[in-house]
């Protein structure tokens, strides 16, 4: 049974989606109910390891630069956009393409991320 696309809109400040435009900037996505669920799993997880990073911000002696939890921060935000890149309009595919965050290859399919 193929699922029915409907119009989503994410805002990456709150890391939300919602059914209804946004005040704020946000990205244009279409998708079906499961594929909402897997972006709002990612957001999930997402402010998991950012927490991570907010805790290991206050420890000195540890270099930002080369740090797992960072490392860890950049992959989940490149799956983030990644799954945007995939289910989103030609304006959300122009900016994350003009962002430069993913490969010169992206995504065309959630699955595969």
């Amino acid at each position: 049974m193929i699922q029915e696309k409907s119009t989503y809109y994410v805002d990456m400040t709150n890391e939300t989606v919602m059914p209804e435009p946004l005040e704020s900037p946000s990205f244009v996505i279409y998708a079906t109910r499961q594929e909402v669920d897997v972006l709002k799993r990612l957001f999930e997880k997402n402010h998991d390891v950012d927490t991570e990073s907010y805790i290991r911000a206050h420890i000195p002696t540890f270099e930002y630069f080369d740090d797992p939890v960072n490392k860890k921060y950049d992959k989940s935000m490149r799956m983030i956009y990644a799954v945007i890149y995939a289910l989103g309009d030609t304006a959300a595919k122009k900016h994350i393409q003009d962002m430069g965050i993913l490969s010169s290859n992206p995504s065309v399919n959630p699955t595969d991320i």
